[in-house]
């Protein structure tokens, strides 16, 4: 089986097609274009696409269609700059399949207003796919997302993939015992990644390039910004799993960049698990 994990960056922008949601017509559909980053992600032929930060409304999710996927979104319930076609959320795209499939979006213990997590429930596994805040703005929320989550994973029986962008980086492109702490490296979210292995859960990547996000504000470089040109990153994007044997995870640090004529879609890369 394989899987995806993908923070897009607005799934309408450049995912499906070169073009921005706002340029997007009243009455779209989005489907796969050729020399687009989701084609390229649909070459691999993964069984589930998970995906993060999409900015989109479960009513406009209904005009984004991969033929042979079925789709299930989560979205963010807040308003203005925190409303569903501007921040946040989540969706999984799994071929149809797979079957005897049953979604939850809500843990014990942690209220999710922002469409941050996916839990998908099959036969043979769970899925828990989640879109972790980001502790510069959502420091306090951060700590209790991070404690219910881990709560349940733990409580978790039989097989598990846990999966999406963290916000949490011990790999960076600097040396951290030089620095201070700051989002995505404070010591309670660089604890909550090694008590998820404390708790029987293996990260699976192997891979010589991990960094799985590039600041996007620096200058730009060979059509993308110098920090990705120059992979100076940080690995933002994880796959743990427990009760599943022989995996391994890489990025796909090529999807989305300036090549074949692929406008850049988002700050991170995919990651793949198989």
């Amino acid at each position: 089986m394989k899987v995806i994990t993908w923070n897009v960056n607005g799934i309408r922008s450049r995912i499906f097609n070169d073009c921005i949601s706002s340029k997007l017509k009243k009455d779209y559909t989005l489907i796969p274009e050729e020399n687009s980053a989701i084609r390229d992600i649909l070459d691999l032929d993964p069984d589930i696409i998970c995906i993060q930060e999409t900015r989109c409304s479960i009513e406009n999710s209904k005009k984004i269609l991969i033929e042979g996927y079925e789709s299930f979104f989560n979205e963010s319930n807040l308003s203005d700059a925190r409303g569903a076609n501007r921040y946040s959320g989540t969706c999984i795209f799994y071929k149809q399949n797979i079957k005897n499939v049953e979604f939850d979006i809500q843990i014990p213990g942690y209220k999710d207003d922002e469409g941050r997590i996916i839990i998908m429930k099959t036969p043979d596994f769970t899925l828990v796919n989640v879109y972790a805040p980001n502790s510069g703005t959502n420091y306090e929320n951060k700590i209790k997302f991070n404690e219910s989550v881990l709560k349940y994973l733990t409580e978790c029986e039989g097989g598990v993939i846990f999966c999406g962008d963290l916000n949490a980086a011990k790999l960076t492109h600097f040396d951290q015992s030089k620095t201070k702490p700051g989002p995505g490296t404070y010591p309670h979210e660089l604890d909550f990644l090694d008590n998820l292995i404390k708790n029987s859960y293996i990260d699976t990547m192997k891979c010589d390039t991990v960094y799985t996000w590039w600041d996007p504000r620096q200058i730009k470089e060979n059509g993308m910004s110098r920090a990705r040109n120059r992979n100076k990153g940080w690995r933002l994007d994880y796959f743990f799993t427990k009760n599943i044997n022989h995996c391994s995870s890489k990025c796909l640090k090529y999807i989305g960049e300036n090549n074949k004529n692929v406008p850049l879609a988002s700050d991170h890369a995919p990651v793949l698990m198989q």
